[in-house]
């Protein structure tokens, strides 16, 4: 029983983003591997020693990728596919189409791992469109997760402080949450060991996108606050005058 997790790498949300023309100056960010992937990859390295089968990571994307392919090879996955494409789609149904065509080909495939969001685009769909694509049975938002004889039982956040209990069989796709696991660090023998694993690089077969991105800028600075001054009265005058007045509110 063969494992996938697809993962996407993305810029380092701790990082001041600089935008030059109406686009990230991606010369300036420093690229780390989505966190909700992370997660995904934890769960999925330690379901392996129970399915008795290979770990499998996919992404897509320029070069740079293959160091998010290399640090899952490092912390235990069996084997990555690189799908090269200048820049990454900003439309999820590509990406998820994208992927599909090579996922097809992968033997024996019974669970796929994915994040359940990107935290660049936060389009929070390419998951579930990946599940209907391959028609796979689909969990989303998995924050607890326990396999036994076979069946899997996990735990969904559902809003509001409700959660929803499932089971479920392979084959299924799950999209893994926050709180599912703490993600382990990948060691020096496991650096290593990476280098020699396979790692196939291949060209994407990019479908049509339907979305284009056409600009990007930073959110307006926020005004220094306006301290209104004198008593209650004339200060719930000048107050009512600058909703009217300036804001247009009134």
């Amino acid at each position: 029983m063969n494992i996938l997790v697809p993962i996407k790498q993305v810029p380092d949300t701790g990082i001041n983003l600089q935008i030059r023309n109406g686009k990230m100056d991606d010369s300036t960010l420093k690229w780390v591997l989505s966190p909700y992937d992370e997660f995904a990859l934890e769960e999925s390295l330690k379901l392996k020693s129970h399915l008795h089968g290979k770990l499998f990571v996919i992404t897509l994307g320029p070069d740079r990728v293959k160091e998010a392919l290399l640090t899952a090879l490092a912390l235990g996955a069996d084997e990555a596919f690189h799908l090269v494409i200048d820049q990454i789609p900003e439309d999820p149904l590509t990406t998820a189409q994208t992927l599909k065509e090579k996922i097809s080909e992968i033997p024996d495939l019974s669970l796929i791992f994915c994040g359940k969001l990107s935290t660049d685009s936060n389009n929070f769909a390419v998951p579930q469109m990946l599940a209907g694509l391959l028609d796979f049975p689909f969990v989303s938002n998995v924050n607890t997760l326990q396999f036994q004889e076979g069946v899997f039982t996990l735990t969904r956040e559902c809003g509001r402080g409700v959660g929803e209990v499932l089971k479920a069989k392979a084959p299924l796709l799950i999209s893994a949450d926050k709180g599912l696991n703490t993600p382990r660090y990948p060691s020096l023998p496991g650096i290593m060991k990476a280098k020699k694993k396979p790692l196939h690089s291949q060209p994407a077969a990019v479908k049509e996108e339907r979305i284009q991105l056409v600009q990007i800028s930073l959110p307006p600075k926020k005004q220094a606050p306006q301290i209104l001054k004198g008593t209650s009265e004339e200060q719930v005058k000048e107050l009512v005058k600058i909703l009217k007045d300036k804001e247009k509110l009134l």
